[in-house]
C-alpha cells in the first residue's frame, strides 16, 4: 500500500493512500485521521470510486475527492457521530 504525508485541510487531517487489487488495478483510500485536533478512533476509510493501472493515478483520484469532499462539507454526512465511514461509496 503506497502512502503518502499527512495533510491538513479545513479543520480535518487526513492521508491519501492507494492499494494494488487483484486484478492488478490500484484503488485509492482517504483516511480521515483527525477532525478540528481531536483523532478519529478508528481512523475512517473512504475508498475512491475508480481503479487505475497507475498507482500516482489512484492517488491523484483521493486527493481531489478528499479536497471536493471537504470543501462542499460532504465529508460531515459520510463520518457517523461515532468516527465510523457509513461506507462511502455503496457497493452495488
Amino acid at each position: 500500500m503506497g502512502n503518502n504525508q499527512k495533510v491538513q485541510h479545513g479543520d480535518y487531517e487526513y492521508q491519501i493512500v492507494s492499494y494494488k487489487k487483484v486484478d492488478g488495478r490500484y484503488q485509492g483510500m482517504i483516511l480521515l485521521i483527525a477532525h478540528a485536533g481531536i483523532p478519529y478512533s478508528p481512523i475512517v476509510e473512504i475508498p475512491t470510486p475508480s481503479s487505475f493501472k497507475s498507482e500516482c493515478a489512484a492517488q491523484i483520484e483521493a486527493s481531489a475527492l478528499a479536497c471536493q469532499l471537504i470543501e462542499t462539507g460532504a465529508v460531515a454526512a459520510l463520518v457517523a457521530q461515532d468516527g465510523k465511514s457509513d461506507s462511502w461509496p455503496k457497493e452495488p
